[in-house]
């Protein structure tokens, strides 16, 4: 709980806001308060959707495991999506971005892949889970898992007003009465079990996987580790956003690629290097063509909503907060195949000047 005094100050000092989605008004947290971190949700009376905490990452299988555990743990597949927290309120069911905001579309396709009954019987359930596939409205990239449109995977449980994570036991017995779509489990492993996960891993990167996230019985200690391949995607998707990205997005995947591939390597290098190198410069080339024919690079994406309310309140959302950086598509949303369809590109800015001004000739100063 948070009470409305520390809210208020928190308000006023600007470490939380406070929105409103149709009848709901809550608050999210800019920065920590009572020890909630960023992106928690206060609720009305004060109770709150603690945010989802950051996971520590394990570079090496051999040098981490043994550090970072001391217990059997669960491997559960790490799934490249984005991050809700859903829970019904007042007879409402609302899905939580990881920044603390009602998300329009996420709330708009709960119905979609679970059956809003489980909260008749768990009213205080709290659902952690990734949406991932082609047509969501945040990524450029997707999951193999997903083949079209997006599916929901369920990968954590909390208790409104409780601290912490259900135990994994709890978790797959509420996921199996309640037939929720978990995100895909690969055994239980010990500290010491760095072959058998290691094979694990190798088959998730052959698959395009993404990694696993290791998770301990009572739910408390948890690591992620990632794939070689993911490393090499998010590179290939995110090639044309080059100069809009931070450095160290793709300095970091570098890194991680590179300490995997010296613990797992690769039967054919050669092709792997070659990989890597197109996944950079395919991008980069791609830029430069939308540059030369449209003026602007940014990128394209397209998402379904069962409301046309649904729609329009998440145009509403990426306009206040995306402003000239986003434009919808004219005639969107349109109705097919009983959905409603938004189209909308997302522009980025500095790779866009910085291609005009190349291609146009002018000097640059390095």
């Amino acid at each position: 709980m948070i009470d409305r005094d520390t809210l208020q100050q928190a308000i006023e000092h600007h470490r939380a806001e406070v929105l409103k989605f149709e009848g709901l008004e809550y608050a999210r947290l800019l920065e920590p308060v009572n020890h909630y971190p960023r992106g928690s949700v206060v609720l009305p009376q004060g109770a709150v959707v603690p945010g989802y905490p950051s996971i520590g990452r394990i570079q090496s299988l051999e040098a981490g495991l043994p550090r970072q555990f001391d217990q059997p743990f669960w491997a559960e597949e790490k799934i490249d999506g984005f991050n809700v927290r859903m829970l019904r309120l007042d007879g409402a069911l609302y899905a939580f971005s990881r920044g603390g905001f009602v998300c329009a579309f996420s709330t708009d396709r709960v119905p979609d892949f679970i059956d809003p009954a489980v909260f008749d019987a768990e009213p205080d359930l709290v659902l952690c889970a990734e949406i991932a596939g082609p047509d969501t409205p945040y990524l450029e990239g997707s999951t193999p898992r997903v083949s079209e449109d997006v599916q929901l995977f369920v990968f954590d449980l909390m208790r409104l007003g409780q601290p912490g994570f259900l135990p994994q036991d709890e978790k797959f017995a509420l996921i199996e009465r309640h037939h929720l779509p978990p995100a895909p489990l690969h055994g239980q492993f010990t500290p010491q079990d760095t072959e058998a996960l290691g094979q694990l891993i190798r088959k998730l990167d052959a698959e395009g996987a993404e990694g696993l996230v290791l998770k301990t019985a009572d739910g408390i200690h948890r690591a992620k580790y990632v794939t070689g391949e993911s490393c090499i995607n998010d590179i290939r998707v995110c090639a044309e956003q080059l100069l809009d990205l931070p450095p160290e997005y793709f300095t970091n995947r570098l890194t991680r690629l590179a300490i995997y591939l010296a613990e797992h390597p690769p039967e054919d290098r050669a092709s792997l290097e070659w990989e890597l190198g197109v996944a950079l410069l395919a991008g980069l080339d791609g830029a430069i063509g939308k540059s030369r024919t449209v003026g602007r690079v940014s990128h394209t994406y397209r998402c379904r909503f069962r409301e046309e309310a649904g729609a329009r309140r998440f145009i509403h959302h990426m306009q206040t907060t995306g402003g000239r950086h986003v434009r919808f598509v004219e005639g969107t949303p349109y109705q097919e195949g009983g959905y409603w369809v938004l189209e909308f590109e997302r522009l980025f800015d500095r790779i866009t000047g910085t291609l005009a001004s190349a291609l146009a000739g002018d000097r640059q100063y390095d």
